[in-house]
């Protein structure tokens, strides 16, 4: 029977995932999602390959909770800091907040945008969806510089997608 390493179970298992997770963002950084088998992300959170399983059914799930865990609170800090202006100046300081982004945390920028792109498309997609309030805010930006006649369109919904895309 395993040790428990910890003062509960509960605190236990927050432990273990813990250190799946870890692990799982070293060795996805280190040999990209295909590289990576479920017993290489045990071996590296020191713990039984079966005991992987108890927590997530697939790498792929792993990696999303490592994204899902990591990537909300960074977007949510980055937004935080954009102060409202005109439509043009907050989308600028929305992009220069995503480039301060990628320099503040470029483990979990190159998690989503280098090896959460070999994810298998409905969990690829799922992962973008981790990005919808940056893409919310810039539509939303997109639509008032459409009102107030900064952007001259009568679809500002696609200058947001475009620069969503980004």
């Amino acid at each position: 029977m395993p040790r428990i390493r910890a003062e509960s179970i509960a605190a236990h298992k927050e432990a273990s995932r813990a250190a799946i997770l870890d692990a799982a963002q070293k060795v996805f950084l280190a040999k990209g999602y295909d590289g990576v088998s479920l017993a290489a992300i045990a071996d590296v959170a020191g713990l039984p390959r079966t005991t992987i399983y108890e927590y997530f059914p697939s790498k792929g799930r792993i990696l999303m909770a490592v994204l899902s865990d990591r990537v909300p609170p960074l977007v949510e800090g980055m937004l935080g800091r954009v102060e409202e202006a005109a439509p043009l100046d907050t989308i600028n300081q929305v992009f220069a907040g995503a480039i301060d982004l990628v320099l503040e945390a470029p483990e979990i920028a190159a998690l989503m945008f280098r090896v959460g792109r070999e994810l298998p498309k409905a969990l690829r997609d799922e992962m973008w969806e981790l990005l919808d309030p940056v893409t919310d805010e810039l539509f939303r930006q997109c639509r008032l510089g459409a009102e107030a006649g900064t952007f001259v369109t009568d679809y500002p919904d696609r200058y947001g997608m475009v620069l969503a895309d980004m």
